[in-house]
């Protein structure tokens, strides 16, 4: 009984505490509308002038490593693509290739095969 006679009135200090700092009578939110904190909050520190950066869009370096990403991705998506597909294919056609090891890694290929038709050209569009 003790501690939740104590605990209201901590309750109550917090509430007491909370009307009195920031005016509030009865519960009345209404005043907190145009409200700002006491404390001076300003973002000069970290306004950037947007001119004065140069656009590193433009530059040689990032032309180039577009076009190494480019490159790469489309390697990929021909490797895992066409890799893939024989590799499903090969096991579709022959029954004795078709053991349990062979169809975890068929299973792998599937997963890997859509991965490469279906992610990389979306990667490729936000990178390239």
């Amino acid at each position: 009984m003790a501690t939740e006679q104590t605990e209201r009135n901590l309750n109550a200090t917090a509430r007491l505490n909370f009307a009195a700092i920031y005016n509030l009578h009865d519960g009345d939110f209404t005043s907190l509308r145009n409200f700002s904190f006491p404390f001076n909050f300003t973002y000069i520190d970290y306004d950037l002038p947007l001119d004065s950066e140069d656009d590193m869009t433009k530059t040689r370096t990032f032309f180039a490593a577009k076009i190494v990403i480019g490159v790469a991705l489309v390697g990929i998506m021909l490797v895992c693509g066409i890799g893939n597909f024989i590799f499903i294919a090969a096991l579709a056609r022959y029954k004795k290739l078709r053991n349990l090891t062979n169809l975890l890694i068929a299973n792998l290929a599937i997963s890997d095969f859509i991965v490469a038709i279906v992610c990389c050209p979306f990667e490729m569009d936000y990178y390239v």
